[in-house]
C-alpha cells in the first residue's frame, strides 16, 4: 500500500482556531485530478465560516477553505479529461446532482448544494482534489493567479444577468469582492452607467473612486429614490431597507450579499412604486465566460487583488480581516 501523502494546508479547528500544518491529501477517484494550487482568492464567505463554524460538514473538521482555485494538474483523473500539466479553474459548487433544478441545468438552485472547502480540502494548500467534471481549462495567455478571479467574476455575471433593465445610474452597497468586480464589470459593459460606491472602508473606497465611481461612507447620505438600480453587495443590518428606500419608482434591486438577519419590507411599497428585486445565488453556466472575460482583459480586474500572501501568511491576514475587512480581495500563493 501507498504511503499516504502529506501536504501543507490551512487548517481551521472546530474551536475556530487558525493554523498552518500538514493534511493528508485524500487518493483521487478515477474522476478525480490532483491539483497543484497557484492561487486561491479569500471571500467573503470564507470569513463567514472562520466566524461562525457554519457550513462545515461534520467529517470534514479540521477545515481547508478556499473555493476560487486556480491550479495546475498534477496528477490527471483516469477518464483522460485532462492531463497532467493542464492549467484549470475549479467550480465551486459541489451540487447533488438530484434535485429537480440539477436535474433541469440549474445547479445554483440546487436542493442540496455544497461548496469546496466545506464538503471537502479546499484551496487553502499546496495542493487539492477535485473532480473533473469541476475543472475548467485556462487559455495559455492566462497563466497568472489572477485567474483564481474567475470564480467570483461568474458570481458578478450571473448577478447582471437577472436584471430586468440596463442600468444608467447604480448605486453599489460594498465595494468588496463581489462589488468591485460587479463595478468593474459594470464599466466594461455598460460604459455610460454612472456608478456611486457606498463604502466606509478606506482602501475599498479608494479602488471605487480609483475605477471612477463617486463614493459616501454611508448610503444614508444619499437622497431616496435617485438610482435606477441599486445592488446589495454588503449584507449589513439595513441594507437592503436602504436598498429599497434608494431606488427610483420602477427601478430594480440586485441582492447578493447573504445576509442571515430579518429586514422590514412594506409590501405596499413595493407595488406602488413598482420595484423589481432580485436574487442571485452563486452562477449557472458563467463560468466559461467569466474566463473569457479575463483572458481578454486582465489588467481590467487586476486592480482588485489588493494583497497576495503565501500560506504561512494566511492566518495573521485572515485574523486581521475578521477584525476589520480593509482589503478587496486577498489572494492566496502556495
Amino acid at each position: 500500500m501507498a504511503a499516504a501523502r502529506i501536504v501543507e494546508a490551512f487548517l481551521l479547528d472546530r474551536d475556530l482556531a487558525m493554523a498552518i500544518g500538514p493534511r493528508e491529501l485524500r487518493p483521487p477517484a478515477a474522476d478525480e485530478a490532483v491539483l497543484r494550487v497557484q492561487s486561491a482568492g479569500v471571500c467573503g464567505s470564507d470569513l463567514h465560516v472562520m466566524r461562525s463554524g457554519d457550513w462545515v460538514e461534520d467529517d470534514e473538521w479540521p477545515a481547508t477553505l478556499g473555493h476560487e482555485i486556480y491550479g495546475i494538474v498534477e496528477e490527471a483523473p483516469a477518464d483522460g479529461s485532462l492531463r497532467v500539466g493542464d492549467h484549470v479553474v475549479a467550480d465551486s459548487k459541489v451540487p447533488c446532482g438530484r434535485c429537480a433544478p440539477c436535474l433541469d441545468g440549474r445547479p445554483d438552485f440546487c436542493a442540496d448544494v455544497r461548496f469546496v472547502g466545506e464538503c471537502r480540502p479546499g484551496g487553502f494548500a499546496t495542493h487539492c482534489v477535485l473532480p473533473s467534471a469541476l475543472l475548467h481549462p485556462v487559455p495559455d495567455a492566462l497563466h497568472s493567479p489572477t485567474v483564481a478571479l474567475a470564480e467570483p467574476l461568474a458570481v458578478t455575471l450571473h448577478g447582471l444577468s437577472r436584471l430586468r433593465d440596463e442600468p444608467r445610474r447604480m448605486l453599489v452597497l460594498g465595494h468588496g469582492p463581489i462589488g468591485a468586480l460587479l463595478h468593474i464589470q459594470v464599466r466594461r459593459s455598460y460604459p455610460g452607467c454612472e456608478i456611486v460606491v457606498a463604502e466606509p472602508a478606506r482602501l475599498r473606497a479608494q479602488l471605487a473612486r480609483a475605477l471612477g465611481a463617486d463614493t459616501v461612507d454611508d448610503a444614508k447620505e444619499l437622497g431616496p429614490g435617485t438610482f435606477d438600480t441599486v445592488v446589495d453587495a454588503a449584507g449589513y443590518g439595513g441594507s437592503l431597507a436602504d436598498a429599497l428606500a434608494l431606488v427610483a419608482p420602477r427601478g430594480q434591486v440586485l441582492v447578493l450579499a447573504i445576509a442571515r438577519h430579518p429586514v422590514q419590507v412594506i409590501p405596499a411599497e413595493l407595488v406602488e412604486r413598482g420595484i423589481a428585486v432580485f436574487g442571485s445565488n452563486a452562477f449557472c453556466d458563467e463560468l466559461p465566460a467569466a474566463i473569457s472575460a479575463l483572458a481578454a482583459a486582465p489588467d481590467a480586474y487586476e486592480p482588485v487583488i489588493t494583497r497576495a500572501v503565501s500560506l504561512t501568511e494566511l492566518p495573521d491576514v485572515l485574523r486581521a480581516q475578521l477584525v476589520r475587512p480593509e482589503e478587496v480581495k486577498v489572494l492566496v500563493c502556495p
